[in-house]
């Protein structure tokens, strides 16, 4: 926390930590747009060989 404060700023640790309670409840309320990517097997990502000339 004291990484972050030093970070942004911040004098008061109490001015940090009202910042992490109302990021941390944003971050956590969220969808990462990782989560929409379709789901691929391994075996699909790379399903060939590289052909070597």
């Amino acid at each position: 926390m004291r990484t972050i404060q030093l970070l942004l700023g911040h004098r008061s640790l109490a001015t940090t930590s009202r910042y992490l309670k109302v990021a941390t409840s944003t971050v956590c309320a969220t969808t990462s747009p990782f989560d929409r990517l379709p789901l691929q097997s391994p075996t699909s990502i790379c399903s060939a060989p590289p052909s070597v000339s």
